[in-house]
């Protein structure tokens, strides 16, 4: 797993070095009003980390995650958010996405730049079929940002999620390689675009 670069973030991998600074982002209160966040003690919480995998690529499975880190002059300064992708023993071709910012960074666009890059990666260094994500209905912001970046809403799942300890329905998004690779091409320099 490596670090990522946008042209206003740094997604970190999260290590054993660095899990203390994901674990404190992880218990603001603000980012539990969307999604169901375990509340682990650090203990725990760096012992699941130390068993994560260290290197994505094909065929490996596992939970990846990227602390969110702005690049100055970009404000807000510092670690502002996270991004995951988890590949299951069970369902290898498929990659889900997780996600979620402080308060004061939403709304400026970081969200988009953190799935896209996370997306390119997981299709550039993995065998997925398909990267998947999924929003509660009401989460209109993180509907946007699963459509900026080309996942589409392909349909509700009734009870699909825990938040706050509640059932909540919960609508699927995906995008398959197939449409990665299509858009990458159409978004290449004229140059630059390779033939199939």
């Amino acid at each position: 797993m490596r670090r990522l670069r946008t042209e206003r973030l740094e997604l970190i991998p999260v290590r054993i070095e660095n899990a203390r600074g994901l674990w404190r982002l992880l218990g603001k209160p603000d980012l539990r009003t969307w999604q169901d966040i375990p509340r682990v003690r650090l203990e725990e919480f760096e012992r699941q980390v130390r068993s994560r995998p260290l290197v994505l690529e094909p065929d490996t499975v596992g939970r990846y995650e990227w602390i969110l880190r702005s690049i100055p002059p970009h404000r807000p300064i510092g670690e502002i958010g996270w991004v995951s992708l988890r590949i299951h023993e069970r369902t290898r071709e498929l990659g889900e996405l997780g996600y979620s910012l402080v308060a004061e960074a939403r709304g400026c666009g970081y969200a988009t730049e953190a799935v896209r890059a996370v997306v390119d990666e997981a299709f550039r260094s993995t065998a997925l079929d398909e990267v998947q994500a999924c929003t509660m209905e009401g989460n209109a912001s993180s509907r946007s940002v699963l459509a900026r970046v080309g996942l589409r809403e392909v349909r509700l799942l009734r009870s699909g999620a825990i938040v706050r300890g509640r059932p909540v329905d919960v609508l699927l998004h995906t995008v398959h390689r197939g449409e990665w690779t299509r858009r990458q091409r159409a978004d290449a320099p004229a140059g630059r675009r390779t033939s199939a």
